[in-house]
């Protein structure tokens, strides 16, 4: 990848994740996207690269595009983002049969940030699997999001009642 490419990944992995946050922070949208990964088992940052090229260009994610993101996130994401999401989630329950002390805090709170850090480059390494001016313009952001999430769920081996969760999730984002 040379230069001027890198520096658009990085400019569109910066707008990927302010988009993420911002969305993230809505009401509801947090316990929609646990629900999808937990109970579904959904990959949340795919589902958010979905809802952000829809809402911010229109775009379709095919299931090839949607494979291409996540192989060349599946090490970062294997390696590093679902262990340290593991030991986190143990530590919560962990220290919820212990006494509360400031060292407890500290180290679920550095977990909590590693793995954020992770989702990010997550995110960061899905675009580089991508060539977003190839993709397929939809009519509507609405359109694009309902095409790539059945994408999505096409390839996805997820449980029953995701397509509902799935459209819970674009109106508490985008509503």
């Amino acid at each position: 990848m040379g230069d001027g490419a890198s520096v658009q990944v990085e400019q569109h992995a910066a707008a990927l994740w302010d988009y993420s946050l911002h969305i993230y922070a809505k009401p509801g949208v947090a316990a929609s996207c646990l629900a999808l990964q937990d109970q579904h088992g959904c990959d949340v940052n795919t589902v958010l690269l979905c809802l952000w090229l829809a809402g911010a260009r229109s775009t379709i994610l095919a299931v090839s595009d949607i494979e291409a993101a996540q192989h060349s996130a599946a090490t970062a994401n294997e390696r590093f983002v679902q262990p340290v999401r593991s030991v986190r989630r143990w530590m919560k329950q962990w220290c919820q049969g212990t006494p509360e002390s400031e060292i407890n805090a500290a180290a679920y709170a550095a977990l909590k940030t590693a793995e954020l850090h992770g989702e990010r480059l997550v995110q960061s390494q899905m675009l580089t699997g991508l060539d977003l001016d190839q993709l397929t313009r939809a009519e509507s952001s609405e359109a694009a999001v309902q095409a790539s999430f059945a994408n999505y769920c096409t390839l996805a081996s997820t449980s029953g009642g995701v397509a509902e969760e799935l459209g819970e999730l674009v109106a508490r984002a985008w509503h």
